[in-house]
């Protein structure tokens, strides 16, 4: 059975995933920016400058739910560690 302090740990490295893929996702589309403006396709060029500001804004709420998914992992691992220093030092 998983504990609080491993699920933390895997929602923070599928975190941590999320924001290395959305970052991948967001410098191919500044890639497809700049042939759109190299070839001059006006209407791609405003659907892809758009899209690019909505994962922007994707980016941001990932970085969010990571840093608090981290957040939980450290008061997980906290709470883990002292429940395990009582059941060592509790007499049976």
């Amino acid at each position: 059975m998983i504990d609080t302090a491993q699920a933390a740990k895997i929602t923070v490295e599928q975190g941590k995933k999320h924001v290395r893929d959305q970052l991948d996702r967001i410098a191919r589309q500044k890639e497809l920016i700049v042939e759109f403006q190299r070839d001059n396709h006006a209407a791609l060029l405003i659907e892809a400058r758009q899209r690019l500001e909505t994962m922007k804004q994707m980016l941001c709420q990932m970085e969010a739910d990571l840093a608090a998914a981290q957040e939980r992992l450290a008061q997980a691992s906290v709470d883990q560690k002292s429940l395990e220093a009582v059941e060592r030092h509790t007499p049976m």
